[in-house]
């Protein structure tokens, strides 16, 4: 797990390396996840450019990046897509509404549809995110990296890093609200993720029944298979 910028972004780290069900592995250096990026240099930014990320894809609210626009916003060296994530990332009401959140934004089929349409249609380097990088941004890389063929328990420590890489900024949140204690709720929870899984499998079948249930065609499901997996070397 390769981060990046881990003194200006907390949660800023590439999705590959994971071996996959069929003894391949997903390609680093082709999708990073996020939180929103809002302090990089125009030299880290070249340093993206020239390890060739130059899509965007940007999960947060319309209310979200009108306050805190990023770096990537209205910069012509970026391709920077705004699709906004069912629930507008908004705080359960308790832990054990956060499964309910994830499946509110499953059903947000239009918007995952499109997600990986540009996913399957680039060759160019992805990066997400949403706000923290850990909600939005945490189920749409369960489905990457589900449908690439990685195992649950790689897609559950992937998405339990976040509470490790944003423990200060979300022990922070938490104490800015006096009157209800959040932490529970935004802290990541392996058995949420878990769940998220058994879910997508026992109402689609699969995460390919989920994806074409969106709309999505199996060829371009195909195609993201075969371009974000390599062969590994024995």
């Amino acid at each position: 797990m390769r981060r990046y910028f881990i003194d200006k972004i907390e949660n800023m780290r590439d999705i590959g390396g994971y071996i996959t069900n069929n003894k391949r592995a997903v390609r680093e250096k082709k999708i990073i996840r996020s939180n929103v990026p809002v302090d990089l240099s125009e030299n880290e930014l070249k340093e993206l450019e020239n390890m060739g990320f130059s899509t965007i894809i940007d999960l947060r609210s319309d209310e979200e990046v009108e306050k805190k626009q990023g770096v990537f916003f209205d910069n012509s060296k970026f391709n920077y897509n705004h699709i906004k994530i069912n629930g507008d990332g908004r705080i359960p009401e308790s832990s054990d509404k956060v499964l309910d959140s994830y499946i509110e934004m499953l059903e947000g089929k239009e918007q995952i549809k499109k997600i990986f349409e540009i996913i399957s249609n680039t060759d160019d380097g992805i990066i997400y995110y949403c706000n923290a990088g850990k909600d939005r941004t945490g189920v749409v890389t369960a489905l990457i990296l589900r449908l690439l063929g990685v195992n649950e328990e790689d897609i559950v420590t992937d998405y339990m890093a976040s509470g490790i890489f944003l423990k200060d900024t979300l022990e922070n949140f938490a104490k800015s609200i006096k009157d209800k204690d959040v932490f529970q709720i935004i802290n990541p929870n392996r058995e949420t993720m878990f769940n998220l899984l058994k879910y997508i499998d026992s109402a689609y079948g699969s995460v390919e029944g989920y994806l074409l249930s969106c709309g999505l065609e199996m060829e371009a499901l195909d195609r993201i298979k075969e371009k974000y997996t390599k062969v590994v070397a024995i």
